[in-house]
């Protein structure tokens, strides 16, 4: 029976409360995340072009564009500060970082909020309450209490441990330092808090990377002594009410700070840690504040304090959680066991035996194969046991112990009673161990397909364990335990005279010592003044097992841990458990994908993935009087995340290629001599040219609800007008030009020279844009005003700079340097050349893709079968699911394949069809088979045309229609560019849609082979009545060379448009 909701039970949980992440996503018309990103993962569109615009953006108004409440230009401008502050945090790198697409969005949000914040304030908070409002009404037992302004000043992120916080960190920085133009007031400072000493000195590095001035604080610096906009670095336990000879006192700081909050679920509780989120709150009262944890959901759920919910409901902007992360496929697998009881022996030191075999086949395949490994990124393993406490001590076996020496009790164990131990590690490798899983199956059968694949024998993997992981080339030697008198709470572990083989991070370290010796094991104290723990990151370090409590691993920077040990770890801790979790499943990937290989693979089909690999990219933790298994499952039951793990398999589909081309002495486009524009034309001056498309900027606020009540749909009419003396009087001219400056640079047009004088004199000029703005903002009240009018001026001139970069860039391509005809060949960037004539499709091998796998693999039996009798394949079931495999006589190769959009499942390289594509395709093989009489006398030839290796124009922008289509007829060549291509946005008097004319006046008028015609065609998917311009008719978009795909005729328009 259903569980029945009592009449004020929450109806959501609380991943799906977080009221600004709903606002922000609704603005761009969606709800979720997964719908956001559904085209947004190709590694491609981390690219920047050489205009400095991410592929992440032009993705976005591809799909968004005219959908979204956030104007274009705004898009624009956030993606160019985005693009800008990473250039400056790469500028001291030797390997620059790329940003991915959750990274990318999260800032987006974050340019989005601090844009409203700082110069549309009153909207915002307008905004966030009316979304509100409909939230509470939609959801009565989730409601929260409209925004205030006091609300407005912090904003929080939920990001999974390994994606990338510190990095999300220095450009909210940067962010903040831009619309706060670029200095605080003189009474505030940027201040990181941080949970503990080690992440303070840890940050301080990572900043200095970024080229971001940062300091751990100093109560002997003044405050007015510090440099402008530097950071200073503070662990929160620090804070108090006054200051004491270790506590800060928060009044120091003042209250107008802009706080940066480390690890933020930290203070949530009502306990003493409590106090620490009083007093940051406190230090940003009247600034600002960023957080940044991966646990918000878990800290919440374990607080009692309900209020907390709504503090972060309201302030969290971007929510990637591990379910998401997981997901996407980044970061490492994972295999969780524990054993609830060890209290009897023979089983307990079988699991732990096991538990170190398991480390140990990582790090044996490591070593012998590091070279196979390496473009992987793979890091050498590192086996971390992390007891709940360190000297807290029970009574076991008679003896007083505490979690740390029970590790250290089991290792002694292993090393001393070597028959012992060989008998248990032939007892693991045989899947007998007598311990089972809830199906009677011994939890390690299959565990170790390396191990056996090496044929070792037990005693051979003992001595390769003692000299692989223990340091140590022979049995018998001591266990030595000491302390590091040089280094604070470490001490190291070694057998004989070999190299430290571990090191024990502990906060007492004289009592674990003691204890230790108490314990009946070889203990000293050492002078040694190196920190193993902090070089267990570095190359040589010596270091395979690292022991201590839980707290070490809370920020902790480390790439390493491949195998957990945890000894009474998660019975009564929440978020620390993901924290623990956190640590282990980063990963680092190939080309820093952070990606597991076979989801890599998915990407890059062609990649070839080494053996066992999957082996170094799975953490494995093993739990003993731990609870961690059940609150991680919970845990994973609340994010959503799927329990069935399948491996990814690769398949190859070889092409039939159309030879008959060859024979027909087809003609594709290029510029002349392959010019570069930048390089070789001459550098204009950014003036006013009346042939450069008219520029509109619209300042009137678009706002989305999500909303169960029905809004007026009553359309506003926009005022137009133009800025006037009055608005441009006392306008910073040196601001607006460096502005222009920099937009000149990030798009890299370094061929264009701007000036001053020119820039005015543009503004002073109305014929070149036009401005849809409420005419009481164009009302001068105060100075201030003109910060807005410097806004939109600039607005304005960037938009009007990139219609005159691509207007010039156009006529000169057609009209001062041409283009050439160049013969179609074998080498031909729109041909499979590159690819070795096949295609790569990679599929998770699951049971719910067994009849996917099955198709495939009878569509690729019947592609070679035709090619060895070279003829077209012929499929007996040309779909099955979200795929379709078809042949098209026309194509210069077959089969083509098409791919369903938001399918994430498979991958399809080099090229797949989408829905209009392969509707295109269809309709035309169709049309040409009705009316084969027709075509008797004619050759067609169709090629699908690759983005940005294929045949592209230049206008407003970038643009390569989707396919070629050649018509050999009555002794002319008809070469036609054909783009379905959906019209919600663009204008009859698009560059797209006019390209038709500018090949015909501006090319084809000037080739050297009077045989050839060249054509273009928009085919669209968007139905006549669904068009933004409903003034302009069916008729004047067909004689604009405009298709509508619903029309039953309009591939028969089409020919008649190539020949007409």
């Amino acid at each position: 029976m259903a569980r029945r909701t009592t009449a004020n039970e929450p109806q959501l949980k609380f991943y799906q409360k977080l009221i600004l992440n709903r606002y922000i996503l609704a603005q761009f018309g969606v709800s979720t995340l997964k719908d956001l990103s559904l085209n947004m993962k190709k590694p491609s569109l981390e690219e920047i072009d050489d205009e400095g615009v991410t592929g992440f953006h032009k993705q976005l108004i591809a799909q968004f564009g005219g959908k979204c409440a956030i104007s274009e230009e705004s898009l624009a401008r956030y993606d160019l500060n985005i693009v800008s502050h990473m250039r400056k945090i790469n500028d001291n790198r030797d390997e620059p970082m790329v940003l991915k697409y959750f990274q990318y969005l999260s800032l987006l949000f974050v340019e989005y909020y601090l844009d409203q914040y700082f110069n549309n304030r009153e909207a915002l908070i307008d905004g966030l309450n009316t979304y509100l409002a409909d939230f509470n009404a939609q959801f009565p037992n989730d409601t929260y209490e409209p925004y205030t302004a006091k609300d407005l000043n912090k904003i929080a992120i939920w990001n999974a441990t390994g994606s990338g916080k510190t990095l999300i960190m220095h450009i909210n920085y940067l962010q903040y330092l831009h619309y706060s133009d670029e200095k605080l007031p003189d009474d505030a400072t940027f201040i990181l808090l941080t949970p503990k000493e080690g992440l303070s000195l840890q940050h301080i590095e990572d900043y200095a990377v970024s080229g971001i001035p940062a300091r751990v604080y100093d109560k002997s610096v003044s405050r007015w002594m510090q440099n402008a906009n530097e950071i200073i670095v503070l662990e929160n336990t620090k804070l108090g009410d006054k200051d004491q000879d270790a506590i800060v006192s928060v009044k120091r700081f003042g209250n107008r700070n802009v706080v940066f909050v480390d690890e933020g679920h930290r203070g949530s509780s009502s306990g003493k840690d409590g106090k620490w989120q009083k007093y940051r709150d406190e230090l940003c009262s009247d600034g600002f504040s960023f957080e940044y944890s991966a646990t918000f959901g878990q800290a919440i759920s374990a607080s009692s304090d309900k209020s907390l919910a709504e503090r972060y409901g309201k302030c969290i902007i971007f929510d990637y959680s591990y379910k998401h992360f997981y997901g996407d496929g980044y970061g490492k697998d994972y295999n969780i066991i524990n054993l609830p009881d060890d209290s009897d022996e023979i089983k307990r030191n079988t699991y732990l035996t096991a538990c170190l075999m398991t480390y140990y086949q990582q790090k044996r395949l490591f070593l012998t194969q590091e070279s196979e490994y390496a473009l992987f990124n793979v890091e050498n393993p590192l086996f971390v046991f992390v007891g709940a406490s360190v000297n807290a001590v029970r009574t076991e076996r008679g003896r007083k112990v505490s979690d740390v020496v029970d590790i250290l009790m089991f290792f002694r164990d292993f090393l001393t009673n070597a028959a012992d131990s060989i008998a248990i590690i032939e007892r693991v490798l045989s899947g007998n161990t007598g311990l089972l899983d809830s199906r009677n199956r011994d939890i390690f059968r299959n565990s170790f397909p390396y191990l056996t694949a090496t044929g070792m024998t037990p005693t051979e993997i003992y001595a390769d364990i003692l000299k692989t992981v223990f340091n140590c080339s022979s049995s018998g030697a001591t266990l030595h335990i000491e302390n590091l008198r040089g280094v604070s709470g470490e001490i190291r572990l070694r057998l004989g005279d070999n190299e430290p083989f571990g090191v024990i991070n502990v906060g007492d370290d004289s009592a674990l010592l003691n204890l230790c010796a108490d314990n009946g094991f070889n203990t000293d104290s050492v002078d040694f003044s190196d920190s193993l723990f902090q070089g267990i990151t570095k190359p040589k370090s010596t270091i395979n097992i690292l022991i201590g409590s839980k707290k070490f691993t809370e920020g902790w920077n480390c790439w390493r841990v491949s195998t957990m040990g945890l000894m009474n770890v998660g019975r009564s801790e929440g978020s620390e458990i993901i924290q623990l979790f956190g640590r282990g499943v980063r990963l680092k990937g190939r080309g820093m994908s952070l990606k597991r290989s076979n989801f890599y693979k998915k990407d890059f089909p062609e990649t070839v993935v080494p053996k066992y690999i999957n082996i170094l990219e799975t953490l494995n933790i093993f739990g003993v009087r731990a609870d961690y298994m059940r609150q991680f499952k919970e845990f994973l039951e609340a994010e959503g995340v799927p329990s069935e793990k399948g491996q990814i398999i690769t398949l190859k589909m070889p092409v039939i290629r159309n030879k008959e081309y060859k024979k027909r002495g087809l003609y594709s486009l290029r510029v002349k001599g392959n010019l570069d524009f930048k390089k070789a034309a001459a550098k204009p001056l950014l003036r006013f040219e009346p042939n450069v498309p008219i520029v509109t900027l619209d300042c009137y606020s678009k706002v989305q609800f999500e909303s169960s009540q029905k809004r007026s749909e009553i359309e506003v009419t926009k005022n137009v007008a133009t800025l006037c003396h009055e608005h441009l009087a006392f306008l910073d001219y040196d601001a607006i030009y460096s502005e222009l400056q920099r937009y000149k640079t990030e798009k890299a047009r370094y061929n264009v020279n701007i000036t001053r004088q020119d820039l005015r004199d543009l503004l002073q000029n109305n014929q070149w844009y036009k401005l849809l703005i409420p005419e009481d903002d164009l009302i001068v009240r105060s100075f201030e005003d003109y910060k807005r009018f410097e806004r939109i001026a600039i607005a304005l001139l960037t938009k009007y700079f990139d219609r005159f970069y691509y207007a010039k860039q156009n006529r000169w391509e057609s009209q001062v340097v041409g283009y050439d005809l160049v013969p179609m060949d074998d080498n031909s960037e729109n041909l499979l050349n590159e690819e070795k004539d096949e295609y790569s499709i990679s599929i998770d091998d699951t049971r719910e893709n067994e009849t996917a796998i099955l198709w495939l693999r009878q569509v690729i039996a019947e592609v070679e079968k035709a090619k060895k009798k070279k003829r077209l394949p012929s499929f007996t079931i040309p779909r099955q699911g979200d795929m379709e495999a078809i042949s098209v006589p026309t194509h210069l190769y077959n089969p083509l394949l098409y791919l369903a959009k938001g399918n994430l499942e498979i991958g399809i390289s080099p090229v797949k069809l989408n829905e209009n594509e392969l509707k295109f395709v269809k309709t035309l093989q169709k049309h040409i088979t009705t009316h084969a009489n027709h075509f008797m006398d004619k050759e067609l030839y169709l090629i699908r045309n690759r983005s940005k290796k294929g045949v592209g124009f230049f206008d407003d922008a970038g643009f390569y229609p989707d396919f070629i289509l050649w018509m050999i007829a009555d002794g002319k060549q008809y070469i036609t560019f054909i783009d379905p291509h959906g019209m919600g946005r663009e204008s009859i008097s698009s560059s797209k849609v006019q390209l038709y004319n500018r090949l015909k006046i501006d090319v084809e008028s000037k080739l050297t082979v009077p045989s050839v015609a060249l054509n273009s065609f928009i085919l669209s998917p968007t139905k006549h009545s669904e068009l933004a311009d409903k003034n302009v008719t069916i008729e004047e978009w067909n004689t604009n060379h405009v298709l509508f795909m619903d029309d039953n005729d309009y591939i028969e328009k089409l020919f008649t448009g190539i020949t007409g």
